[in-house]
């Protein structure tokens, strides 16, 4: 057991020891190649903005329809059940889609 452990260890060690030695090498070349990935992914900060403001207005909508048709109906325990069940999954995916913007 003690030998495995040992072998672990300097395999370890000749693994990284490769890296560090690959990765010094070649720096520069790493360096360019994140810059040209850097230049090559833009982000439009305002269309991202613009589609988080409509999936807002999007939610207030939804959020203010449903509130009049629980003012202004019945006293139907189901129905609000159902449109309750039918917000959360809105709003869960309208948060998976905000964090999905986010990464």
């Amino acid at each position: 057991m003690n030998q495995n452990n040992a072998l672990s260890l300097l395999l370890g060690a000749v693994v990284g020891g490769v890296a560090t030695y690959f990765a010094i090498k070649h720096q520069d070349e790493i360096i360019d190649k994140i810059h040209d990935l850097e230049d090559n992914i833009h982000f439009d900060h305002h269309a991202l903005i613009d589609g988080a403001k409509g999936k807002l207005d999007e939610l207030a909508n939804t959020l203010q329809s449903t509130i009049n048709r629980y003012t202004h109906s019945g006293d139907n325990t189901t129905e609000k059940s159902n449109e309750i069940e039918s917000i959360m999954e809105e709003l869960n995916r309208l948060r998976d889609e905000v964090q999905a913007l986010k990464a």
